[in-house]
C-alpha cells in the first residue's frame, strides 16, 4: 500500500537514491550522452536544504521503502520523481495531489512547473491532472540548455460534477 507523507531528515538518503535513479532513467532517455550523472551527495544536499528551508517535501512509501518524492517551494513544483517500478500505478498522481493540497493550504491557488519540452510523458501526465501551458523557457543546468514548457496547475481539487 502506498503512503504519501511529509519527508523527515532521516528520509534524506533514501530520497536521494530515488532521485538519482529516477533522474537517470528519465533524462538518459531524453538527453542520451548529454545526460548529467547526478551524484548522491549532490542530491542529498538539495533535499537537506529543502527541508531546512521549510519547503514542501513529500515522499511516497511502499512497505516502508521510499519509491517517490515530490517537492515544491513557494508556488513552484520543483520535482516529482518515481522509481520506474512504481510508475503508472497511481503513485505519481497521489504525490502530485499531495503537493497541490499542501500548496492550497498555504493559500497558493495555482502552482507552476517547468517540464523539458521533449518529455512527452511528463507533459501528458500533468495535462491529465489539469495543467495547462503558460509559456516556455530555457533551462540552463549541468546537462546543458534544454527547452522547457512552463505549465500552471490549479491547487484546488477539480470538481467532477
Amino acid at each position: 500500500m502506498i503512503q504519501i507523507r511529509d519527508a523527515t531528515p532521516d528520509d534524506i538518503p533514501a530520497i536521494a537514491r530515488v532521485h538519482v535513479e529516477a533522474d537517470r532513467d528519465t533524462y538518459s532517455a531524453l538527453f542520451g550522452p548529454r545526460a548529467y550523472a547526478l551524484g548522491l551527495g549532490e542530491s542529498e544536499l538539495r533535499w537537506r536544504t529543502a527541508l531546512g528551508d521549510s519547503d514542501t517535501l513529500l515522499v511516497a512509501s511502499c512497505g516502508g521503502d521510499i519509491v517517490g518524492l515530490g517537492h515544491a517551494r513557494g508556488d513552484r513544483i520543483g520535482a516529482l520523481y518515481l522509481l520506474r517500478s512504481h510508475r503508472r500505478r497511481g503513485v505519481g498522481s497521489a504525490l502530485l495531489q499531495g503537493l497541490l493540497a499542501a500548496l492550497n493550504r498555504q493559500g497558493i491557488l495555482q502552482a507552476r512547473l517547468d517540464v523539458v519540452a521533449a518529455n512527452e510523458n511528463a507533459i501528458a501526465f500533468y495535462r491529465a491532472h489539469g495543467a495547462f501551458p503558460v509559456g516556455r523557457c530555457v533551462n540552463r543546468d549541468a546537462r546543458g540548455d534544454s527547452d522547457d514548457l512552463v505549465l500552471a496547475i490549479p491547487t484546488a481539487a477539480r470538481r467532477t460534477d
